[in-house]
């Protein structure tokens, strides 16, 4: 899961939890509800992902390099994936059993009256050390609500990563439920090269600053990470549809895992994907199509102090 990251647990100070496509080349998936998905990727390394309610079907070994992940929600909820890559010397088991149980128990107590400050001092004191030292998170899809889909593309090094997904269901998150999975990425590296894009998104701290137009058709953001807050989590960047009615105060108390009913569908705005952190240095590619309509870019981790732009595509 992704927290704060701090120089010494001991100063964890948690704010906001970052909680749970196509074109035209043809893939090959063999798949069933009940067996492990083999999804080969070709030559330019599209990997096929399919979220289901609470498991991802995706190959247990990808190529290294420019990646290009094609994400389907079968769920009935909003899902996502985070990509979290950790050391050689931690076992995945160890991932789950010290980083992600953590985060129910202490969901837990929050739920039994524990205020939040005492909830994040519970987790700090949870998490073993080298979460925050040696794990590094490496991108993933932005939430995408149920029966969608969303690409990111990104640039990966060989190692070990943790694919998760940390929505709610009835106040337990998906990962307890079984939607996190161990993948392989090999040395073995393709040719593939960045797509191109027709907009830039450059987010720093705490801003989200846009270079270019996004239009109604098909679109290819490159969304850069120029800067990581100091003390905190780093940035991402979700894309939500806009309606009449549309609440931003409730939509982001929801993106607040620590509120009860945060990261709980149904969700107050349909989400349409985006990209999570990366470190600084990184670009993430998000291809999206859009219809005319009104819509914002907003920040999980810092949708609360402003880290939001709406704009609207004719």
């Amino acid at each position: 899961m992704k927290i704060i990251k701090l120089s010494t647990i001991a100063m964890i100070i948690f704010a906001v939890f970052i909680s749970c496509k196509s074109d035209n080349k043809k893939q090959v998936l063999e798949q069933s509800d009940d067996e492990t998905t083999s999804v080969k990727t070709n030559a330019e390394n599209i990997v096929k992902v399919i979220a289901k309610d609470f498991k991802f079907q995706v190959d247990d070994e990808i190529k290294s390099g420019w990646t290009t992940f094609q994400f389907e929600n079968k769920g009935h909820a909003v899902h996502f994936f985070l990509f979290n890559r950790i050391p050689d010397t931690i076992p995945y088991s160890a991932y789950h059993e010290k980083v992600s149980i953590p985060f129910q128990i202490v969901f837990d107590s929050i739920k039994a009256g524990t205020s939040k400050a005492d909830a994040g001092a519970m987790l700090g004191e949870m998490i073993p050390a080298w979460y925050f030292t040696d794990v590094k998170s490496m991108g993933g899809t932005g939430f995408i609500a149920g029966g969608k889909t969303t690409q990111i593309t990104v640039n990966l090094e060989p190692g070990t990563y943790v694919m998760e997904c940390y929505i709610k269901e009835k106040g337990v998150f998906h990962t307890t439920l079984g939607m996190m999975k161990e993948v392989k990425v090999l040395e073995e590296t393709t040719q593939m090269k960045p797509p191109k894009s027709n907009m830039n998104i450059i987010l720093t701290n705490h801003q989200i600053v846009t270079e270019g137009d996004i239009k109604a058709g098909k679109n290819t953001i490159a969304v850069h990470f120029n800067e990581h807050p100091e003390i905190g989590l780093g940035n991402d960047v979700h894309l939500i549809k806009l309606g009449d009615d549309t609440d931003m105060d409730k939509v982001i108390y929801w993106l607040d895992w620590m509120n009860v009913n945060g990261l709980e569908p149904p969700s107050p705005v349909e989400f349409l994907g985006g990209v999570q952190e990366m470190p600084v240095g990184n670009t993430e590619y998000f291809t999206v199509n859009i219809e005319p309509g009104n819509y914002a870019w907003i920040s999980e981790s810092y949708g609360a102090m402003g880290m939001l732009k709406k704009f609207t595509v004719d």
